[in-house]
């Protein structure tokens, strides 16, 4: 007994007329007796009178449409609801993401998707990139956004724009360097005391190897875990800092200095990473989508 079945002997019993049903059904008349006896077959009790005209149901028959009809609903109700999460009327989208690129990569992206599809839930779960890499690996979010290099086998990746790190001066502070606005070279940049992360994370290895390659140890003011405490020590006029200049874009520089670097070689790659084969339903499809198409 299946879906069809139900729906074919439903049908049946309220026109009582295999042509027309058959017609309605957009099948033939043959098919449609073929399973409506196949069903009969099953059970093993008659449901139709094929004797009287138009066609009757057995008092079996009236239990098992009555039965049926209420099977029916539920998987029709049950049918919709899924057709909703499908489409993205309902559910939840669990993104993978770092405590600091969910303060400004995602915003748009989760108003564009909110106002498309308002019945979403969009779960952030912030963790650290180093453990990002091997989640998202696992498939254990709907996507994540993550730093290159990852295991490509694995994973399906959508590249984002590249992170360009600029330098960003406490103007009370730039009396230490020789350069007043625009591009500079950060050889430049050996009297400035710096805020930065801890040496386990990729951004304080990007400064490192940055003030080795120009020539110089750097002075370090202050040492904390997240880039937002670095951001909010720089703001303070402690020190100055390297951060993503999508993220510096966004916020108020009232009372800084914002500076290109020469020659600047040292980047982050985020991408969008997707366990492969994995089925993605149409509002997180919009997700990515919104997400890889940014502009900042």
């Amino acid at each position: 007994m299946n879906y069809r079945q139900l729906k074919y002997a439903i049908a049946l019993s309220e026109k009582k007329n295999f042509s027309v049903v058959a017609e309605n059904l957009k099948i033939t008349q043959p098919a449609l007796s073929k399973h409506i006896l196949s069903l009969e077959e099953e059970l093993g009790v008659k449901l139709f009178d094929r004797s009287a005209n138009p066609v009757k149901l057995t008092p079996a028959g009236e239990d098992f449409i009555y039965r049926a009809k209420e099977i029916v609903y539920c998987e029709d109700s049950l049918r919709r609801s899924m057709d909703t999460f499908k489409s993205g009327n309902a559910g939840k989208i669990s993104i993978g993401v770092t405590p600091f690129r969910s303060s400004y990569l995602v915003l748009e992206m989760i108003k564009k998707v909110r106002n498309k599809y308002p019945g979403i839930c969009i779960q952030l779960h912030e963790v650290r990139n180093e453990v990002l890499r091997k989640e998202a690996e696992e498939g254990k979010y709907d996507f994540s956004i993550v730093n290159l290099p990852v295991d490509d086998a694995l994973l399906e990746i959508r590249t984002l724009e590249a992170d360009k790190l600029v330098l960003v001066v406490p103007n009370k502070l730039k009396h230490l360097i020789e350069c007043d606005e625009g591009e500079i070279d950060f050889s430049y940049c050996r009297q400035l005391p710096f805020a930065v992360v801890s040496p386990s994370q990729e951004m304080r290895q990007l400064f490192d190897k940055l003030c080795i390659s120009s020539g110089f140890h750097p002075i370090i003011a202050v040492e904390a875990v997240g880039l937002n405490t670095i951001w909010a020590v720089a703001r303070s006029g402690i020190a100055a800092t390297l951060l993503p200049e999508q993220f510096v874009r966004q916020e108020n520089t009232d009372g800084m200095t914002v500076f290109d670097i020469k020659d600047a070689k040292y980047t982050r790659q985020p991408v969008v990473a997707i366990k492969r084969d994995r089925q993605l339903s149409e509002a997180v499809a919009y997700a990515i989508e919104v997400l890889c198409n940014k502009k900042f």
